[in-house]
Formats: C-alpha cells, sequence, structure tokens
C-alpha cells in the first residue's frame, strides 16, 4: 500500500520514510515540511486528502502540542479523523526516537554507548541531547555538521538535518528502537496494522 507523509522538516520525512518501508508499505509523497503550526492548521484538509486517497502518516512532536498526553493530539486536533489519517505523536520529539537506538546511534557518532541516555522519552530536550553527544563525536566533520558554531545563537549545526537524514537511512533500527521508546512502537503497530 502506498502511504504519504505529513511532516514538520526534513528529518521527519526521513523517518517517515523508514518507517513506511519497514512495515511493508511503498512511500508515497511527503506533505507539509513547514513547521508544527502548518500540520495543525491544515490537518483537516489532509483528512479529506486520506479519506479518498492515500492513507497519510503525520508526525508531529508531542512537546510542542501543549497537550497533557499524546492520545489528546489525534482527539483534540481531528475529532472526526478518518482511519486512514494516522496522527502520531513523538514524546516528547522525534529526536527521542533516533536516541532509542543507542547502539548504531554510538556507532554513527563515534561515541560509547553509555553516554546516551537510557530512557529517551524521559529526556526533556532529545534534540540538544543529540547535539550535545556530537560535541563529543571523534568525527570533526559530524561535529562541525551537528554542533552550531559557538558565535551563533543557531540550536543545530548547518548540516544538521543531512547529517540526521545519512543516520536514519544508513544507520537506524527501528526493531531496535522500538525496544526504548513506546511512542515509536505505537506509531510502528499501527502502521503495521493498516490495511
Amino acid at each position: 500500500m502506498v502511504v504519504d507523509a505529513l511532516v514538520e522538516g526534513v528529518t521527519d520525512e526521513a523517518v517517515a520514510r523508514k518507517l513506511i518501508a519497514i512495515c511493508g508499505h511503498r512511500f508515497g509523497v511527503a506533505y507539509g515540511k513547514r513547521g508544527h503550526d502548518y500540520l495543525r492548521q491544515k490537518a483537516a484538509g489532509f483528512n479529506e486528502r486520506a479519506r479518498y486517497g492515500n492513507p497519510i502518516l503525520m508526525l508531529v512532536d508531542f512537546m510542542d502540542t501543549g497537550f497533557a498526553c499524546p492520545p489528546e493530539v489525534p482527539s483534540r486536533w481531528l475529532p472526526h479523523r478518518h482511519d486512514k489519517m494516522l496522527i502520531r505523536a513523538a514524546v516528547p520529539e522525534l529526536e527521542s526516537w533516533l536516541l532509542a537506538d543507542s547502539q548504531n546511534l554510538a556507532r554513527f557518532l563515534g561515541i560509547a554507548q553509555t553516554l546516551i541516555p537510557k530512557n529517551p522519552e524521559a529526556v526533556s530536550d532529545p534534540k540538544q541531547t543529540l547535539v550535545s553527544l556530537a560535541r563529543r563525536s571523534r568525527s570533526r566533520a559530524l561535529r562541525d555538521a551537528i554542533v552550531p558554531p559557538q558565535n551563533i545563537s543557531a540550536v543545530v549545526g548547518p548540516g544538521y538535518s543531512a547529517a540526521i537524514e545519512e543516520f536514519v537511512e544508513k544507520y537506524w533500527s527501528v526493531h531496535a528502537a522500538v525496544k526504548r521508546s513506546p511512542s515509536l512502537q505505537s506509531c510502528v503497530k499501527r502502521l503495521r496494522d493498516l490495511r
């Protein structure tokens, strides 16, 4: 089955592509890539698109929603959601799903696996945790890509997205990550159940 994606950005698209493929589907079109507010504003329109077209996997960072628990996201954003509109919240944000595969992330960054948090969904800011881990990388190219230069106020480095896409495509094991990320496990289960 062809499954489209509605995502916040390019790193989310890479994750959606991998998840859709791992769950036995074919990736269709990536929509969005304009941030969290765009997803919230356009969710109803994409719900209609899913009703008459391909299923849509919508990935959102839970910490940006302002809700108390992940199940509130679909029920509050789309109370009349079609079954083919899959809204999945990464707890607390998408980078926690990447941290959940500690073995391959350690290998990619060239750091000790023991530096990576054991419970990534309990980390308050997974993106900053990932950037901090990259500061310890043996690879200067990865440090320069992921870590922002000291003299600017950016949260991530100039090559952050490209580096994360490379990690997702070549290293990230969904099978390993689901063991340490209940929100990812829920997303994978829902995608596998899609008929």
